[in-house]
């Protein structure tokens, strides 16, 4: 799945970029302050997506 998808989907969950790192993106969601670590590569893997969703407690993405 393409980065960009993926934060613009998180966005609507109320997620936000919380600081930017050399690797990675540090996500927060606001409603329950959960956070967790987004790589910047242009293409994340779905199993990552997945986890990813799972930390921030989002519904998980259908990647299709």
């Amino acid at each position: 799945m393409k980065r960009e998808k993926l934060l613009k989907y998180l966005r609507q969950y109320n997620c936000d970029i919380f600081r930017e790192g050399k690797k990675h993106s540090i996500v927060i969601n606001r409603n329950n302050d959960k956070v967790t670590s987004v790589p910047r590569h242009s293409d994340i893997n779905d199993k990552l997506v997945y986890s990813i969703c799972k930390d921030l407690d989002v519904p998980k993405i259908m990647s299709h």
